[in-house]
């Protein structure tokens, strides 16, 4: 018979009723942290504290849990959901054979979002526990967002990571929610601004909710789609719509990991893969200065948090950083041949590359080389044709190469 393990949620004294029936159950074991103990102990008066072992540290608890597996069963007692952000995920990784049931409770989330009367359905969620506290760069731009803080990542300290992050615009639209003592009977919640947060102190354990309540703008609500007009750019060296979103859809954009805009120019492909995904991590290569001016400006405009500009000539700026999951190389300043070679021995098996060429040399080189190197190529050759109705002018623009390439053992 598989053993059995219970994972239950808590707030406040309201426990799921099958949950308290095992409690009162000698026969149980029960792990929780001390302060869920007390709960335990106001609703059943004669626990047996010896049935009792600290949740914390998590190994030292796992240890004993893996030891008591002939019990009739375990229950483990947390707070809100265990499945939202709580242990649930880490037993189920944990306790392979094991047959877990869960009951959950109202969560910190729900408490907050409920008390102050705020829909929840369209916010973003983050947990600083264990985490470091720049983890909030990846939805610091969030119009609504709810933070599970920890005894570290406090609200004031939360607060005064925001105050340093945005602008002083920025933060006088941001509102922040905090709930104190989540769960007991003198739980509290109060509001401000990031000012007044970052002035006061916060009662353990708590959460807090933030909101952008200033208006948006069209280039923040797009998520992909940007034109030529709405990006900074050179001359008109700017890698066109048409283009960009073929090029989006080759790299087929991972929701996180490591991405390289080699030869990033203006930055446009940058900034289209850093809007898709806020969680990816976007290198943009370039060496001209004038066109690392034009990356700060549409990251400062667009506020990419993601986008880490790499001044410098490929491929020697290319080993300093981490490996890629998935490769543009939109120019290559006469070095096609030494970048090309460089990517084929440092990125990873599964790494994806796609190019594009605009010069018949590169798109005959490129693809000779790749195939050298153990990878099938695929190439797709576009050509724009732009007019407004009723049709006056055409503008027609030279034909492009998109090159995709790909480990023949993947």
């Amino acid at each position: 018979m598989m053993p059995r393990l219970f994972v239950a949620g808590c707030n406040g004294t309201s426990i799921d009723e099958e949950i308290l029936v095992l409690l009162a159950d000698q026969n149980y074991l029960l792990f929780c942290s001390p302060s869920l103990l007390e709960v335990i102990v106001s609703l059943i008066p004669h626990f047996d504290e010896s049935r009792w072992s600290s949740i914390v540290p998590l190994d030292d608890c796992f240890a004993r849990i893996e030891k008591s597996r002939d019990a009739p069963g375990i229950i483990v007692l947390t707070s809100g959901d265990p499945l939202f952000y709580g242990l649930g995920k880490r037993l189920q990784q944990r306790f392979t054979d094991w047959q877990i049931s869960y009951f959950p409770a109202v969560s910190y989330m729900q408490s907050c979002f409920a008390h102050f009367g705020i829909h929840w359905d369209d916010a973003q969620f983050l947990s600083l526990h264990g985490r470091p506290l720049e983890t909030i760069d990846e939805k610091l731009y969030s119009p609504k967002l709810f933070i599970f803080t920890d005894p570290h990542n406090t609200p004031n300290k939360i607060a005064d990571y925001l105050k340093e992050r945005l602008s002083s615009s920025q933060a006088e639209t941001r509102k922040i929610f905090v709930g104190e003592e989540l769960g007991s009977e003198s739980e509290t919640f109060t509001e401000g601004t990031i000012e007044e947060t970052c002035a006061r102190t916060f009662r353990q354990p708590n959460s807090m909710i933030v909101i952008d309540q200033g208006d948006k703008k069209e280039d923040e609500i797009t998520r992909f789609g940007l034109t030529e007009e709405e990006i900074d750019h050179s001359r008109g060296l700017i890698t066109k719509s048409e283009i960009r979103a073929a090029v989006i859809h080759r790299l087929r954009l991972p929701e996180s990991g490591i991405f390289w805009d080699v030869g990033a120019g203006s930055g446009s492909i940058s900034l289209e893969a850093s809007r898709l995904s806020p969680s990816l991590s976007v290198y943009a290569v370039e060496k001209k200065e004038e066109q690392l001016a034009n990356i700060l400006a549409n990251v400062t405009r667009y506020k990419c948090r993601n986008i880490v500009i790499v001044p410098g000539e490929a491929p020697e700026v290319l080993g300093q950083l981490p490996a890629p999951d998935c490769v543009f190389v939109g120019g290559s300043g006469g070095r096609l041949k030494e970048i090309l070679e460089f990517l084929a021995t440092a990125v990873k098996d599964d790494t994806l590359l796609v190019m594009t060429a605009v010069l018949e040399k590169t798109a005959r080189q490129a693809p000779a080389i790749l195939a050298r190197h153990n990878f099938i190529v695929d190439v797709s050759i576009i050509r724009v044709t732009r007019h407004i109705y009723p049709e006056q002018a055409r503008l027609e623009f030279n034909p492009i190469h998109i090159i995709r390439a790909v480990r023949t053992d993947t």
